[in-house]
């Protein structure tokens, strides 16, 4: 089994653990259970701003019973590895919100969950959030 982290890595282990950001983590975790969190009409807060995104075709959305609100697009380069999971930070990042989260879910399958939660920056919306997945469609 691999020991590298990445690359170029030759310590095999970091400097420290992430329990500095745990709180926030947990907090955006308490959110996420609320009822009635993630916003309704994904189409028309969302979907604007994604399309506007340089770099990126939209193919088709819809909103699924779990919440996600699922966006497949291809990108207007061909795109590799890490490469893609950046293109895909990118076109999330036009509604990003003080909390943001991406993961890949799947080979491609991006997650995120972005939203307000209570107390951040003045003049930000009540609390409320997104559900994000992006399927990732290559080739013709």
């Amino acid at each position: 089994m691999e020991q590298r982290r990445w690359d170029i890595d030759e310590r095999f282990t970091g400097v420290g653990d992430a329990a500095a950001m745990v709180p926030a983590v947990e907090r955006l975790g308490e959110m996420m259970r609320t009822d009635g969190w993630v916003t309704e009409e994904p189409e028309a807060h969302l979907l604007p701003h994604l399309r506007a995104v340089p770099g990126w075709e939209l193919l088709g959305e819809r909103l699924l019973d779990d919440g996600f609100y699922e966006v497949r697009a291809r990108p207007e380069e061909a795109l590799e590895g890490v490469d893609v999971l950046r293109a895909v930070i990118r076109l999330l990042s036009v509604i990003a919100e003080p909390s943001f989260l991406v993961r890949q879910a799947g080979d491609d399958a991006y997650e995120c969950v972005t939203g307000v939660m209570p107390g951040d920056p003045p003049g930000m919306y009540r609390s409320h959030g997104h559900l994000v997945r992006v399927i990732v469609v290559t080739g013709g």
